[in-house]
């Protein structure tokens, strides 16, 4: 069941969107699975510290976040989170499901590339719920910032 904070959320904020149930999906590219989608429109919302104030970078599953990129654009040091020091700042949500809303205090950069699509699907705080929800849309709500090459192929992965 999706957390009530990110159904207030959306259901306030978005003119429309859509909560999808799956089979547990644990990663973004077992997500693009469950949904029968590509991972090129899955957004994998990636927690980070930006000059030590946490943020997120959103690519898509089949990506990496290229850390180096979002510290160009920002101009702040950019490095990953270990889960345990952030999973309680996304609580209701289940670590690892994190959806990329501004309801949980964090700026979030986005992958110029991801931009593309239409539609993004995103995780929706747990493992078996999701959203789809119009990438314009999500832009403006959430006051996403898009960074050019934010996002690099993540070789060897399907």
């Amino acid at each position: 069941m999706m957390p009530s904070i990110v159904e207030t959320h959306v259901r306030e904020r978005y003119h429309e969107y859509q909560h999808r149930t799956h089979r547990t999906a644990s990663t973004a590219q077992e997500l693009a699975a469950a949904e029968h989608v590509s991972g090129y429109r899955v957004a994998k919302a990636v927690v980070l510290k930006l000059d030590g104030a946490l943020a997120l970078a959103v690519v898509a599953a089949t990506d990496r976040v290229d850390l180096t990129s979002l510290e160009e654009e920002t101009g702040s040091r950019a490095q990953l989170v270990p889960e345990a020091e952030f999973s309680e700042r996304f609580r209701p949500c289940a670590a690892g499901a994190e959806p990329p809303l501004a309801i949980f205090g964090a700026p979030i950069y986005v992958d110029a590339n991801l931009l593309r699509e239409p539609k993004i699907l995103m995780p929706a705080g747990t493992h078996e719920d999701s959203l789809v929800v119009d990438t314009e849309e999500w832009m403006t709500c959430e006051r996403v910032r898009p960074v050019a090459n934010l996002g690099r192929h993540a070789y060897g992965q399907a």
